[in-house]
């Protein structure tokens, strides 16, 4: 069963009694959204700025198995096919390698097939967008991503959502650095690490309620927004550390030659 589906899906009652928009009727790109570089997947439409058939579940393993499933499912619940879809907004990172590549493959397959752009973007700034206005009342916000190690993957936005560092795998206590002075909102499936860091921290930290994985419509909204200034990030993996896995050649002493 899918679970945690945002207020922005369509019920089947809703689905059903709405008939999509011709193509000529509609405003701005109808975008297919996938996450899955974390742990966790979702898939959305976007149609004329509405997100439409948005799910997501969370999902250490499976999602090779399941990701279709998934698109062909929010496709049906927007009422549109593939061939309706104007353009793929994938998330690129920082986050699970197996999770990046299963989500970038698919994306770039679809989009060859079908001879549409590909778009990525970036899962920090996927979820600083997830943030309200309620919460954020003009605060920054410092997002920090579970690297599964002792680092986090960290980046620090401004009150409009506008990265103000680079993406980076820090410690936590060097989070906390990338935000600059002032009232600084936490966000990011790792933020329980940062404040337990900025406990002692001198300037103000606060937790938020955003969800602290990135969602399929939000990635949209973000790719939708640069979609005519072609701002959207490149649909290839943002690795901000080195594998878990070596290469063979790399383990072990050097052969002598």
């Amino acid at each position: 069963m899918l679970t945690g589906q945002s207020h922005s899906s369509d019920s089947a009652e809703h689905v059903a009694s709405q008939t999509a928009l011709p193509r000529a009727e509609r405003v701005g790109p109808t975008i297919l959204a996938i996450d899955t570089a974390s742990t966790s997947m979702s898939t959305a439409v976007l149609i004329n700025g509405e997100v439409k058939g948005e799910l997501y579940e969370d999902m250490d393993r499976g999602q090779a198995e399941h990701l279709m499933s998934f698109i062909a499912q929010s496709l049906e619940a927007a009422g549109i096919g593939i061939d309706e879809v104007d353009g793929i907004a994938v998330t690129v990172g920082p986050g699970a390698f197996t999770g990046m590549r299963i989500g970038l493959s698919t994306a770039r397959a679809l989009g060859l097939a079908r001879k549409i752009p590909v778009a990525g973007v970036s899962s920090l700034e996927a979820v600083a967008y997830g943030v309200s206005e309620r919460d954020q009342q003009g605060r920054n916000i410092l997002v920090a991503l579970d690297s599964k190690r002792s680092e986090v993957f960290a980046q620090a936005f401004d009150a409009r959502k506008k990265p103000l560092s680079t993406a980076e795998c820090v410690a936590p206590r060097q989070a906390l650095m990338m935000a600059p002075p002032g009232d600084t909102l936490l966000a990011g499936d790792a933020k329980p690490r940062l404040l337990t860091a900025a406990a002692h921290a001198p300037d103000a930290f606060y937790d938020c309620s955003a969800p602290g994985l990135p969602r399929a419509g939000n990635v949209a909204r973000i790719a939708a927004e640069r979609w005519e200034s072609g701002e959207n990030l490149p649909p290839v993996p943002m690795y901000l550390r080195a594998p878990d896995a070596r290469r063979i050649e790399d383990q072990g002493p050097q052969k002598k030659k």
